[in-house]
Order: C-alpha cells, then sequence, then structure tokens
C-alpha cells in the first residue's frame, strides 16, 4: 500500500486468513476469508499479490467494508479495470480481482479509511492429485522470488514484470494464530491415511471437532452441516506463520482397477443431462512389458532459488536416476544457471558404462548455487542435444520453475519438431506447481513435486516404475450408447501405470453404461472397459461445468503459445461460466446490506458448512504519563496482545494468565521484546481469543505522550 502521507510503499499482509476446503472424492471446493487494516491516517487503496492453486477454477469473490458486502460480477479486464479506476478516482468503495498468471493473482481494494478493516472471500473449485492410490491437496501460501526473464508473452500487468514481483511474505515470527487451515472430508472411499509432509494437523472423525469448529466461528451451535462429514483435518495451532506450500495426501484404503465421477445435472431443460468429471484408473497389467534401451537427458537448475536442501535434492535425485541406467542406455548431463554446462563437454549423449556413469555422478556432486534462472536457453540447449534415432529419448528437468516465461518455454517445447518426451522433479517448500505440471503436461510426461517432509527414495521408484513401464498411447475413450459431446481429453495422449485418465464433457442420459478406454503399446491394442452409473449427482455437481470450462481455458491458452490468438473464445468461456481467466476479472463494486449479501466477516459462507455470525470483539486504548493502556471488557479470556511494525515483524507478545477471566487492562512502556524503545511511527496491536483476533492500529510518539 502507499502511505498518502509520505507517499512511499509499506508492505501490509492479511491481518488473518482462513481456507475452508471441502473434499469430495476428486474435487475440493476451497473458500478463502482474509481480514484487511489500512495502518495510515489516511485513506489508502492496497494491492495484494498472492497465490492460489495452479488448476483451481476462481468463480466467486466478495468485499466487506463497514455494514456493506460487496459481491463481485465477471467482466473483461480493461472493462473492469476502468471502472474501479474510476471509482477509486471519486473516493468509493471497490475491490478488483486479477488472474496475474494461472497461479498468482492480483487483488485490489479502493479505498479503505485510516485504520478500517475490510474483508475478502475468495472462491474456488479445484481436482485433487492423484498417484499410485493416494490423493494430494496443494495449496500455496506464499509466492517464491522469480527471476525475471525476457518475456514474449503478452496481456501481462506491471506487477507482473517486475523483477521478483516486488513480493514481500509474511515473515516467519508472524503469527501462526493468523492462520486457520480447515479441511472436511464427504466421501464414499475410505481411506487407509490422511498425512501432511508439510505440516502439523489433526486428523479426526468429523463428530469429534465439532466443539472446535464452533469455537472457532466455522460452524453454528447445534449446526448440522449440509454434507455428511466423516473427517476433518485442521491445521494444529502453530506459533510461527507457515510460509511454506501446505500438502495434504490421503492415501485410499482400496486401489484396485476403478473410476472415480462426479455429475451435474443441467438445471431446467430436458432431464438427465449435464456435465461430467471422469477418471479412469486403467488396470496395471496394461503396462507389463519390458522397457526399450533408453537415451536420457538430465537438466539440472542450479541457479540462486536452489540454494540450500533443494539442489542436495536435485543432486539425490538425479544420483538416484543414473543409478538405474545400463550400458546399452545413452545419457547426458546438463546444469543450468547463467550458462549452461555439460557433465562430458560437448552435448552428445554417451554410452552409460560405469566409467561415464562416475562421470556424470561427480559431475552432479561438484555443482554448487550459482547466477541466475535462464531456464529457456537450458530447454533449449537440452532440446538441440542430437536426437540417436535407435533409442527411446527422455527427458528430466529438475527445477523449482521460479521464472516468470512460463509461456516461451512451453512453447519452445510443445513446437519442438521432435515431440519430446519430459518429466519434471521440483524440490522445494514453494514451488512453481503450475510450470512444473504443465511442462510435464506439453512433454507427454508427468510432474513429481518434493517437498522437505518427502522421502526421495519412494518417490524416485514410483516415478521410475512408470518412466520405464510401456506406455499406453494413442487413447480413445468410447461411451457406447451415452451421447456425449464437449468432451475435453489430456493434453498428453500418453498414459502411465498408476495415473488417470481424465475425461471431461457434456452428457445425455442415465443408468449403467459401459466405458471404454482403448489405447496402443508398442503397436499392440490393449483395452480397459468399466460400467458406470450415470444417475446420480455429485455433492459439489454445481462445480463440474466450472471445472470443465476451467479445463477449456487452459488448453486454449496453451495451444495459442504466446499469441493471443484465442482470445475471444477464452473470455467468452470465461463470462459464460463465471470462472475467471487472464482476460478477464471479477470486479465487487455495487453495496449491498450484510443482511442480504451475507456477512463475510469471520464465519465462512458456504453451500456446505453452515454459518455464526462472528461476536465482536473490541478494545480500547488510550496514552497517559508515557505508557500505553489497554483495556479489554469482553467475556472471553484474552490469549495473547501481540504487537506489529507495519511490515508485520513481531515486535512484542504478552500473555496473560492462563486463569484470566472478565476484564482486563494491559499496560506497556513502548519497549520492544528486546526492551528497545520503539521509534516513533504506527504500529498494529492485536487482540487474541478463542472467538479470533481483533486488531487496531495506533501512532506511537513519545512526544505526543510525554
Amino acid at each position: 500500500a502507499v502511505d498518502p502521507e509520505t507517499k512511499t510503499q509499506v508492505a501490509i499482509s492479511p491481518s488473518f486468513t482462513r481456507v475452508n476446503v471441502v473434499i469430495t472424492d476428486a474435487i475440493a471446493q476451497i473458500v478463502m476469508t482474509q481480514r484487511f487494516i489500512n495502518p495510515f491516517r489516511g485513506k489508502a487503496e492496497s494491492v495484494y499479490l498472492f497465490p492460489l492453486p495452479e488448476n483451481g477454477s476462481v468463480h466467486g469473490m466478495k468485499y466487506q467494508y463497514h455494514d456493506s458486502v460487496y459481491v463481485a460480477q465477471i467482466m473483461e479486464k480493461a472493462k473492469a479495470q476502468a471502472k474501479y479506476d474510476s471509482i477509486k478516482n471519486s473516493g468509493g468503495q471497490a475491490a478488483l480481482l486479477l488472474q496475474e498468471r494461472p497461479n498468482i493473482f492480483m487483488q485490489r481494494m479502493a479505498t479503505l479509511g485510516a485504520g478500517d478493516t475490510a474483508y475478502l472471500e475468495i472462491r474456488l473449485s479445484m481436482p485433487l492429485k492423484y498417484v499410485d492410490g493416494e490423493l494430494e491437496l496443494a495449496f500455496p501460501t506464499r509466492i517464491g522470488p522469480r527471476y525475471q526473464s525476457n518475456s514474449t508473452t503478452p496481456g501481462l500487468t506491471k506487477a507482473s514484470a517486475t523483477p521478483n514481483y516486488s513480493v514481500w511474505n509474511p515473515p516467519a515470527d508472524r503469527s501462526g494464530a493468523e492462520f486457520e487451515f480447515n479441511i472436511f472430508v464427504e466421501s464414499g472411499l475410505e481411506f487407509s491415511s490422511i498425512y501432511s509432509p508439510t505440516h502439523p494437523i489433526e486428523v479426526s472423525d468429523f463428530s469429534a471437532k465439532k466443539k472446535t469448529l464452533e469455537d472457532r466461528l466455522v460452524l453454528a451451535q447445534n449446526s448440522v452441516p449440509v454434507l455428511p462429514f466423516t473427517r476433518s483435518v485442521l491445521l494444529t495451532s502453530q506459533k510461527t506463520y507457515p510460509n511454506s506450500d501446505y500438502v495434504l495426501r490421503l492415501k485410499r484404503a482400496k486401489t484396485a482397477p476403478d473410476f472415480s465421477l462426479a455429475l451435474s445435472k443441467d438445471s431446467g431443460g430436458a432431464k438427465n443431462q449435464g456435465f461430467f468429471s471422469l477418471n479412469l484408473y486403467p488396470d496395471p497389467t496394461l503396462f507389463a512389458g519390458n522397457r526399450s534401451d533408453m537415451e536420457l537427458i538430465l537438466l539440472v537448475d542450479i541457479s540462486g532459488s536452489q540454494s540450500g536442501w533443494p539442489l542436495d535434492r536435485e543432486k539425490e535425485i538425479g544420483l538416484n536416476i543414473l543409478s538405474r541406467l545400463t550400458p546399452n542406455d545413452n545419457v547426458d548431463v546438463l546444469a543450468f544457471s547463467d550458462a549452461v554446462t555439460y557433465a562430458f563437454g560437448n552435448g552428445i549423449p554417451v554410452a552409460a558404462t560405469q566409467k561415464n556413469i562416475s562421470i556424470g555422478e561427480n559431475f552432479l556432486r561438484g555443482l554448487s548455487v550459482q547466477g541466475s534462472t535462464q531456464l529457456l536457453a537450458g530447454v533449449q540447449s537440452a532440446l538441440a542435444v542430437p536426437v540417436n534415432p535407435n533409442k527411446k529419448r527422455v527427458f528430466i528437468f529438475l527445477t523449482d520453475g521460479f521464472i516468470t516465461n512460463e509461456t516461451d518455454i512451453l512453447n519452445a517445447i510443445s513446437s519442438h519438431p521432435s515431440k519430446p518426451t519430459i518429466f519434471t522433479f521440483g524440490a522445494g517448500n514453494n514451488l512453481n506447481r503450475y510450470f512444473l505440471e504443465e511442462c510435464a503436461k506439453v512433454g507427454n510426461g508427468f510432474g513429481t513435486p518434493l517437498v522437505e517432509g518427502d522421502a526421495i527414495g519412494p518417490l524416485i521408484d514410483a516415478a521410475w516404475k512408470k518412466i520405464e513401464a510401456p506406455q499406453l498411447e494413442n487413447i480413445t475413450v468410447n461411451f457406447g450408447e451415452l451421447v456425449t459431446s464437449d468432451i475435453i481429453t489430456p493434453l498428453s495422449n500418453r498414459l502411465y501405470m498408476g495415473l488417470p485418465y481424465k475425461v471431461l464433457g457434456r452428457y445425455a442420459g442415465e443408468g449403467l453404461h459401459s466405458i471404454t478406454l482403448s489405447g496402443q503399446r508398442d503397436g499392440v491394442t490393449l483395452a480397459f472397459t468399466k460400467s458406470i452409473d450415470f444417475s446420480s449427482p455429485d455433492a459439489l455437481s454445481w462445480a463440474i461445468p466450472k471445472l470443465w470450462a476451467r479445463e477449456k481455458i487452459g488448453q486454449l491458452m496453451s495451444n495459442q503459445g504466446i499469441t493471443e490468438s484465442n482470445k475471444n473464445s477464452i473470455i467468452g468461456l470465461s463470462l459464460e461460466y463465471q470462472v475467471l481467466s487472464q482476460y478477464t476479472a471479477f470486479l465487487a463494486s455495487n453495496p449491498q446490506p450484510i443482511s442480504i449479501a451475507g456477512d463475510i466477516s469471520m464465519g465462512m459462507p458456504t453451500e456446505l458448512i453452515a454459518k455464526k455470525e462472528m461476536k465482536i470483539l473490541d478494545f480500547g486504548i488510550h496514552f497517559q504519563n508515557g505508557l500505553f493502556f489497554l483495556d479489554w471488557n469482553g467475556s472471553m479470556p484474552v490469549q495473547a496482545i501481540r504487537i506489529y511494525d507495519l511490515h508485520g515483524k513481531l515486535l512484542f507478545l504478552y500473555r496473560p494468565n492462563s486463569n484470566q477471566t472478565g476484564p482486563l487492562r494491559w499496560i506497556w512502556d513502548g519497549r520492544d521484546a528486546q526492551g528497545k524503545n520503539l521509534p516513533r511511527g504506527f504500529y498494529l496491536i492485536t487482540v487474541q481469543t478463542a472467538l479470533g483476533a481483533q486488531s487496531k492500529t495506533f501512532q506511537w510518539d513519545p512526544a505526543l505522550h510525554p
């Protein structure tokens, strides 16, 4: 935000974030609510850049300011931007949500009064990643610094073109109580385990955590959720802010060959028709056989963002893969940052003899972090390695993907005449998952992201079994007598063992239908048939058309490459299905009374979870004799009082006696935790109770309060 007095930029962040997730089989619905405070003495606009899941369909936004809720409408980006600017310049209230990249968004809020609080709610739906019987939800909590690459990608705003996005993330000493993550599982599937490799969580039957959810104001007292939730997964309250991607994995108890289907029946009109989302999990025996001789090109990122354990993991992955080659294979190893270096000197693959493997291993072990992420040059160098027509060529890219020219790199891969096969491995607690997954899609492969808590061995074992097994190619799906249209199949027409084949589209009909997936393995046609019931709509049925539209938009974006040839089609889909795209925006500008539009202040209004109004917490502050006085008259005991600077750095923490009840007076002398006098300026104070937190800004100036 820009301080209206000093005209300087000041980094601020939400004072509270809550994410509620409902999981039904292979789909998740997400509602994120955040609270913002204007810390200045005058009106200010806040511009907030933040990440969301790369495959999420963003389809709703609300903005609450004072006693009004502004429900966003989707429109073309230029039109929304012009209307927002007009409202801002006139001193009015509005919020604008833009998609900067598939996984990075910009929220603008105008115009917050001095010390005022505003709330934002964003809704999205997303498919869960499925690998070997395990579903994964990955939710980013920060934006990693990106290297500013030279890009030909059109349509990016000024913020997108700024080196490192001018990104500021909450420091580690920011209170973890300001971040809540609640997950509710409603599924016909049984899970043998639910775990997170990144965060401490509490997994239990839903009924066992109902009281906790009521205390958090997620559920109303004695309410009954719309869906029959079986499990709840709550992020354990943390002392520090969770500045890493939140990853949750759900292991299916039964992994026999089957399918998952979600249906959305059209409202009105003809019966028994609508949209579907179908995942087919073919029998693993279809992939049986010995692999052919391989030519492996390993590309390793040694740029600055790989510093620390990520580069160590990359080396471990590379060494593990090299050890699996045989003398009948060929290999080359490249490392890139500002320049590209080769293990074998001349960029020509060599036989994977023990001697050459040792050279490659020594090359990997000797790598160190240096320079910038010139990933496009690295990819172009790898693709330029001469092709051996007698061996199956495979590329493996090891990178976190923190660049700004993703589209240029994806275009270089998809337009390459050799039609390369690419697998990506990313090591990091914050990854550009969009690039890692999309790069693998256009390269007819798959992505394997790894976080710090992952064991390398099992993940590489599982990935390598897929890489070396014969794949199914030239895949088709036959729906028998079921009438289908507007079918979307994966960009890659290749299927690997343990991964699903996902199909979205429209259907007409009901009852059991035999669905057959066919593909070729080594020139032989093989088939997998399942009898599937197209009768019962899914619990998240309203989300299926939006997921279809999001997938269609993604493929149109991929197909247009560095041009804008599909822009009009993308805008049409975005407006029709109310799904955000790079060319559209959500604008919230028309105020409605809270009683009509719904209060988003702390409760989570969703179709699936009951809502409870927030009980207003309040406290008074004043200054006397050079001291700061806080008077709390709430009925709930105060758990903590925190003071921050405007950058979110925690300066002082006070925890009252746990037996304290009733009114509280707290006196502070203007010193930080180290006993140093705080300089003159504006600060934020937060009072935390079991019902949540309430914050205020204040000006500390010993000259004004002698």
